[in-house]
């Protein structure tokens, strides 16, 4: 299901400063055409955050249990997906006072820069920065296409009709813009040459009118200065992405720590690219599902993807959420072909279609969480493993980097 948005410039004013920018034919396209997203690409935002070992609700399986219980249940209760767009079932009031409007202004946001410059979520994973790299005193999310930098700042904004701008939407504008002074100064201090690097603002927005049509308004601050490889920084972005992600799907210790390791091998080393196509010091298992702790294992469609499966509490029941990523990118990230790694996107082959999903928990962690109680009878007893089975066939959501996942066998869930 496609998601249509419409994509202009905030104003006359905005228009003409992005007459500057090197790319502003690709941006005039997507103002004049029609835009859309799929479903899929924006519901991996609203579903999932970056992972943050320091940070409470992002450590650990029963944390990320919650998290994703928690943002279904937001899906559900504040949005509506009528006339192929996205719509508020809540009053501005309510909707503006949730965290959920500040989610759905980045990720509209991001799903039309990443349209424009060809990136995926992988390119926008922060990594750890240092005195050297860090030239302002606030931070601006970035990616790199490889070349120069992009940065983005991203609002969201409820009202009851986005056909006009009400205030809520110009104190986001104001929000964006009031950087805009200090950058100019440190551009001039700093001598800074214009669009060396590209930073977007975006501000989207929906309503309560059962069929509008979700709006982006596109902003020129000011980029800042960035002192770093854009080479290196994307490459590190994406394995950084892929590590946290690995975490979370269930990957084994060793493999994470080799990954661990080629990091700073890359951060500390003045030339990088001799690590390229230098693999990882990690022996490669057959079959390859030997790559993932089998605690709570998921295989997708013959082995095309691996990861696990969170019991998570939905509509007053508990339900099956898999969550997996293609074995082509593990691979890769083993292999260290920089090239191939910074350009994966993946396309999956059960494209908008149903799945064949393998499920397999063991009897400890499926008994602890209750889960026997709710869904006992999707799942059959292996004796002589200890664990229990379930094969589902089910429509699955993929984003391009990689991220596959849905809810199992429940008709009245949003996704």
């Amino acid at each position: 299901m496609p998601i249509n948005i419409s994509v202009d410039y905030y104003n006359k004013h905005e228009r003409e400063l992005f007459s500057g920018f090197p790319n502003h034919e690709d941006i005039n396209t997507i103002i004049r055409g029609s835009f859309a997203i799929s479903k899929s690409e924006l519901l991996t935002y609203m579903m999932f955050t970056e992972q943050d070992n320091d940070r409470d609700g992002y450590r650990n399986y029963n944390e990320l249990s919650t998290k994703y219980s928690g943002r279904l249940g937001n899906i559900d209760d504040y949005l509506l997906f009528n006339n192929q767009s996205i719509q508020s079932r809540v009053s501005p009031t309510i909707m503006n006072n949730a965290d959920i409007t500040e989610l759905l202004g980045v990720s509209l946001g991001l799903c039309v820069i990443n349209r424009i410059h060809g990136f995926t979520e992988a390119d926008w994973k922060k990594i750890p920065e240092t005195n050297a790299n860090s030239t302002f005193d606030f931070t601006i999310p970035k990616a790199s296409t490889g070349t120069n930098f992009i940065q983005a700042e991203n609002k969201g904004s409820v009202i009851d009709n986005n056909e006009y701008k009400r205030s809520s939407v110009s104190n986001r504008y104001s929000e964006i813009i009031d950087k805009k002074h200090y950058v100019r100064e440190q551009e001039r201090i700093h001598r800074i040459v214009r669009h060396q690097n590209l930073y977007y603002g975006t501000i989207g927005v929906i309503d309560t009118r059962n069929n509008s049509i979700a709006k982006v308004w596109l902003v020129d601050p000011p980029a800042k200065e960035i002192n770093e490889d854009p080479r290196k920084y994307k490459l590190l972005s994406r394995l950084y992405f892929y590590l946290d992600e690995f975490r979370n799907i269930g990957v084994k210790e060793k493999l994470i720590k080799a990954i661990e390791k080629r990091i700073n091998e890359i951060n500390e080393s003045k030339d990088f690219e001799k690590f390229n196509n230098v693999h990882l010091d990690y022996k490669y298992p057959h079959p390859f599902h030997l790559f993932m702790d089998g605690k709570n294992f998921v295989a997708i469609d013959h082995n095309e993807a691996f990861g696990r499966v969170f019991y998570i509490k939905y509509k007053e029941k508990i339900h099956p959420f898999i969550y997996a990523l293609p074995r082509s990118i593990m691979q890769l990230i083993i292999y260290q072909d920089f090239d191939k790694i910074m350009k994966y996107e993946y396309i999956p082959s059960f494209s908008e279609k149903k799945v064949n999903v393998l499920l397999l928990s063991k009897f400890k962690e499926f008994e602890e969480k209750d889960v026997i109680y709710y869904i006992k009878d999707m799942f059959v007893f292996n004796e002589r493993r200890i664990r229990y089975e379930a094969s589902f066939f089910n429509e699955l959501y993929h984003s391009k980097s990689g991220r596959i996942f849905g809810l199992l066998n429940d008709k009245e869930s949003v996704l």
